[in-house]
């Protein structure tokens, strides 16, 4: 199984909202799996008060700790490569506003992101439709642009086969056709119940969870397992066996 190369994702930690026993899995699953290929999937931190829509009580808070939780977790990992996520996106894009002193705390926020993960030899793509698209043989990872109940069908049409965090939910579409389009939702490392979203039934069907896999490095074929905490329980199979 030399040319197979072991591979982990988590997606949307939100800083401070995280949900600290899930992410404790998957630091203890991550000591196990080994994987050569870590991604931080996006919206590492929440940054609330920067939300278009936050409340009055919302943009006076302070994100020192949201961005400080953010920052432990981003150490911790030590990921190959940093996708962006529509969170965080927010600070990069107050960095390079005209909001004079606030622009400037933007700046020094996104700075020391850089800086650490210069420091880890880890690369980071925007949050964008096309440059912020991870090819790991012949599987993509993305942050997730789309919403809603069909999010994992419209990823599958963009782009294939491809694992997704943004809507925090666990799902999968398999798109019909000669090549192999399999889509996967990864669920989320946060709080299932964040303030902001707790009168939104629609996020019932929001889940912890991460994904991880297996890639061959000679022919690009891949195999992913998406780890689900159900009731409190955690489900990781993990195991590959090949048959001559």
């Amino acid at each position: 199984m030399s040319n197979w190369t072991r591979f982990m994702a988590g997606f949307d930690v939100h800083g401070d909202q995280q949900s600290k026993p899930a992410c404790e899995v998957f630091f203890k699953f991550m000591k196990d799996w080994k994987p050569e290929i870590r991604v931080m999937g996006g919206d590492l931190f929440d940054f609330r008060p920067l939300r278009r829509k936050a409340s009055e009580d919302e943009k006076r808070e302070s994100m020192r700790e949201d961005f400080e939780a953010g920052m432990e977790f981003l150490k911790r990992m030590r990921p190959t490569t940093y996708l962006l996520g529509n969170h965080e996106v927010r600070l990069f894009n107050l960095a390079e506003s005209d909001n004079g002193v606030i622009s400037d705390y933007a700046y020094q926020g996104v700075k020391d992101i850089e800086t650490v993960c210069d420091s880890m030899k880890c690369r980071i793509l925007p949050y964008h439709k096309r440059k912020g698209v991870l090819d790991i043989g012949k599987l993509r990872v993305i942050h997730g642009f789309h919403c809603g109940v069909y999010a994992a069908r419209q990823a599958a049409m963009v782009y294939g086969s491809v694992l997704f965090g943004h809507v925090h939910t666990i799902d999968l579409y398999s798109l019909p056709g000669f090549e192999r389009r399999v889509a996967r939702a990864c669920g989320c490392l946060c709080s299932l119940d964040m303030e902001y979203s707790s009168m939104n039934p629609s996020t019932l069907r929001q889940a912890n969870g991460f994904a991880y896999g297996v890639v061959n490095k000679k022919t690009g074929m891949w195999h992913a397992w998406v780890a689900e905490c159900i009731n409190g329980e955690w489900l990781i199979p993990s195991d590959l066996t090949k048959y001559e």
